[in-house]
């Protein structure tokens, strides 16, 4: 009885308790949770019906971020418009001749049975692409070639505006002769960009000699096969001109050197070859590269031989700091 009577005595609820708590359950369920309620149970509401519908150049930007061929962004442009996303007046049919407004900045050249697509007049096509304000001097020059092409890009010194290719040959070899060509038809003398690119290219660009030269450095003459004083003279003499026939030099320079811009990846690559064949085999430092680098071969760890990743590996290490 004592049990039951204690048990019904706390079951009453506090009148004064539970009128608050009816009132405050009451405002809460009126405002928020029914707005809750709408926001998750009821996606289609007037709210959220409301889209933002691309315009052609918000349009034409997400198909240059994805970089889509021809048909992909008019499949894309065309899935959008059947979902009602585009404003009137895009069109979906656009990149099918979205090239005919930059046709009449490209030629073809043919020379030794070989093909090399150029711009003719990159002030104009800067306009055509809307690059309000072009300044040679806000732009450099990219060359570099692979297994399959040969190509000249511009690249804006601040990224501020996308790359821009201006010359393009699947069937050109990368020789003196074809840099030579391939900057008389881009008209470089006029522009006078300055000119980046890995040092295979600066050295055709230098007209200088390819392969394990004795002299491969343009602004100096390094002696690459005087190993003894490598680590010892920290200053060589400077060249002054770079005339064919002296030095490892065959051809005329076809850019000042003063214009060149030296690859960071190579300067990279070349001090820390330089820093492990100073190293002496029983150091603890090579050991240490040895236990680090246990997959490569002696002959490449005494040479120096390493890419990028396995340079970004050693400040990541623990012990190496």
């Amino acid at each position: 009885m004592y049990a039951l009577e204690t048990l019904s005595i706390e079951s009453e609820p506090d009148d004064h308790n539970f009128d608050e708590k009816c009132d405050s359950y009451e405002e809460w369920s009126e405002d928020e949770e029914e707005e809750d309620l709408r926001n998750e149970f009821l996606p289609f509401t007037e709210k959220s019906t409301i889209v933002k519908k691309f315009t052609q150049a918000e349009l034409n930007d997400l198909v240059r971020d994805l970089g889509l061929p021809k048909d992909g962004a008019e499949y894309l442009a065309s899935t959008l418009k059947r979902r009602n996303m585009l404003e009137s007046g895009t069109n979906a049919s656009y990149y099918r001749t979205r090239n005919e407004s930059f046709k009449q900045y490209f030629e073809e050249k043919k020379f030794d049975d070989e093909k090399l697509v150029h711009c003719n007049n990159v002030e104009d096509l800067m306009k055509e692409i809307k690059c309000n304000i072009y300044k040679t001097d806000e732009w450099r020059l990219f060359i570099d070639s692979s297994k399959r092409s040969l190509k000249a890009v511009l690249l804006h010194n601040t990224n501020k505006f996308a790359s821009i290719p201006i010359a393009h040959s699947t069937t050109t070899k990368e020789t003196y002769g074809s840099m030579k060509i391939l900057l008389e038809s881009i008209k470089y003398n006029e522009n006078k960009w300055l000119i980046c690119g890995d040092l295979k290219v600066l050295g055709m660009l230098m007209g200088q000699q390819s392969g394990f030269t004795k002299y491969p450095c343009f602004k100096c003459l390094w002696d690459s096969r005087d190993r003894i004083n490598h680590y010892t003279d920290h200053k060589w003499s400077e060249r002054h001109s770079l005339e064919a026939g002296h030095h490892n030099v065959i051809n005329s320079p076809l850019v000042d050197s003063k214009k060149v811009l030296l690859p960071p990846l190579h300067i990279k690559l070349g001090i820390m070859k330089q820093f492990v064949k100073a190293l002496s085999v029983s150091d603890e430092c090579y050991k240490y590269l040895e236990s680090k680098f246990s997959y490569k071969s002696d002959a490449k760890l005494k040479e120096g031989i390493f890419d990028g990743p396995e340079i970004r590996k050693l400040p990541k290490d623990e012990f190496s700091n």
